[in-house]
């Protein structure tokens, strides 16, 4: 082969043993086929411009940089940040990744799209790769950005299945509601810094919900609130260039409206949401309500007060906040009050996530909502009474009349 090649181009000589994985490789383009004896393998010419490479610090796992956002989790939140990133005007290189054989099948029915209908106005995006988890992966390919939509029960289990693509150099994003997610994937997968990726945390106060499979109505346009996830006690290091750029793709999504804000107030934003999702979710699934139909009775105006009590004393006692001087006011029981009626009143025709899961006959979440008060509040000795008993309700399913009584203390 003697013709000159042009500038930056290289020929290559790869044996493939396993041919059926060609298009995997993202990075060559073939040729032509040489004819030499087919088995074991077979031999191409590829053409490759040189790319810069760098080896991670997991034996035999490599990237090449392209900045690929991998998407798990593929409910109303997991669509709504895939569609909003695809639709950019330079999109970047997404991935889908199915948990299961039948969201294959649901893909194809749905026209290998995804549909977002916004105040009537339908948009859809199909440039994705689709990917099954449950595939066996080629050994140098790292996932670089991936955004954790799951709910949050699955979630430790659906990492599990990538986790040995996931390296320091990686960027993990956590969607869900609730909090304590991101403790239990550290403690089952991640234990080691060394090895651990780097975590990411959204506030998300957008409305969406479900039409069909990757079809969703985007019903309360509102905003995300993105930032550096630390765990209590953890410093700032400010690894902020190793997660920058999924945290500008996500900024730079108009329909996300998101901004960005340093770990402290990503925390003390969490930790409000977390209340608001702990007074109108588990109430919502009680009285069997839409969320603007929750406080028009005394009964259970007084209910949330207690509960908010609790996680007001909860909040005040945390380490984390220990010497900030926004939390005695921010986070008091009367704030928090004023917080979670705002919010009622601006969806008070929704019907709350878990009021959803319920009918539907899916687990809820409230563990890592009530519950996470509630382990919070054992971890520093604080009583949290009522919201136990609220979850305990919740999981037995109980009547408005007696869950009410049994709330209040007092004889149904």
């Amino acid at each position: 082969m003697t013709a000159a090649l042009p500038a930056g181009v290289r020929i290559w000589t790869v044996v493939i043993l396993q041919p059926q994985r060609l298009p995997l490789l993202a990075d060559v383009t073939p040729l032509r086929r040489l004819s030499h004896p087919q088995p074991p393998g077979r031999f191409y010419i590829f053409q490759a411009f040189r790319q810069k490479r760098w080896q991670s610090q997991t034996p035999g796992v490599m990237s090449s940089g392209t900045g690929r956002i991998h998407v798990l989790g593929l409910g109303n939140l997991g669509r709504l940040f895939a569609h909003e990133l695809a639709i950019q005007p330079s999109p970047p290189p997404i991935t889908l990744l199915l948990h299961r054989p039948g969201l294959l099948e649901e893909w194809d029915e749905a026209g290998r799209k995804i549909e977002i209908t916004t105040e009537g106005v339908v948009s859809s995006s199909s440039n994705y790769d689709v990917e099954l988890v449950s595939r066996q992966p080629r050994q140098d390919e790292i996932i670089e950005n991936l955004i954790v939509a799951t709910k949050t029960l699955n979630t430790v289990k659906a990492l599990s299945s990538i986790k040995h693509r996931l390296t320091y150099n990686s960027t993990v994003l956590f969607t869900q509601n609730g909090m304590g997610t991101m403790e239990e994937v550290t403690n089952a997968l991640f234990p080691y810094p060394s090895s651990r990726p780097h975590y990411l945390a959204s506030v998300t106060s957008h409305g969406v919900y479900t039409l069909r499979p990757f079809r969703s109505v985007h019903a309360g346009l509102a905003n995300v609130t993105i930032g550096r996830a630390l765990f209590p006690g953890q410093l700032d290091t400010n690894h902020s260039s190793k997660s920058k750029y999924l945290i500008d793709r996500i900024v730079n999504s108009p329909g996300l409206a998101a901004k960005e804000v340093d770990p402290k107030e990503l925390t003390r934003l969490q930790l409000e949401k977390l209340v608001i999702n702990a007074m109108i979710n588990p109430l919502t699934v009680i009285f069997d309500c839409k969320n603007g139909e929750l406080f028009d009775r005394g009964s259970i105006v007084h209910l949330m007060k207690l509960l908010l009590a609790e996680a007001s004393q909860v909040i005040a006692s945390l380490p984390e906040l220990h010497d900030d001087p926004e939390t005695a006011s921010r986070f008091s029981t009367q704030k928090l009050q004023s917080i979670v009626l705002n919010v009622v009143e601006k969806t008070a025709k929704n019907t709350s996530s878990m009021l959803q899961d319920r009918r539907a006959g899916r687990p809820t979440e409230i563990d890592y909502i009530n519950g996470y008060i509630v382990k919070r509040g054992k971890e520093l000795g604080v009583e949290c009474k009522v919201n136990e008993k609220l979850i305990e309700l919740v999981k037995e399913g109980a009547l408005e009349s007696a869950a009410l009584a049994s709330l209040l203390g007092k004889p149904p």
